[in-house]
């Protein structure tokens, strides 16, 4: 299932390896979604730029703010994956219009 939200911040620590991105939902709910550090840093790096700070550490204000869809594993425990709003394509868009619909 495709969500779609704001992202509000990001912690964890590279030593354990988890990591959580807060996300507010277009209702006001936020959600503490459980991620894979590494790889989600380097996701945000990728989407939005200037993420990655020295010391192992995160720059908040490059991503806080940004919209995005987003994904659970297939499992639905970890993030599986996001794409940023203003990339989204239109089958994505169409997908995650069709859920909210049918929700």
């Amino acid at each position: 299932m495709v969500k779609k939200g704001v992202i509000r911040g990001f912690s964890g620590s590279w030593h354990s390896g988890i990591a959580s991105l807060t996300v507010e939902h277009e209702d006001g709910t936020v959600v503490d979604i459980p991620c894979d550090n590494a790889y989600t840093v380097r996701a945000l790096d990728a989407a939005f730029g200037d993420v990655i700070t020295a010391g192992h550490s995160v720059n908040q204000e490059s991503i806080v703010g940004e919209e995005i869809y987003y994904s659970y594993d297939e499992m639905g425990l970890l993030l599986g994956g996001f794409t940023p709003a203003s990339e989204a394509s239109p089958e994505l868009l169409e997908h995650y219009e069709n859920l909210e619909v049918t929700a």
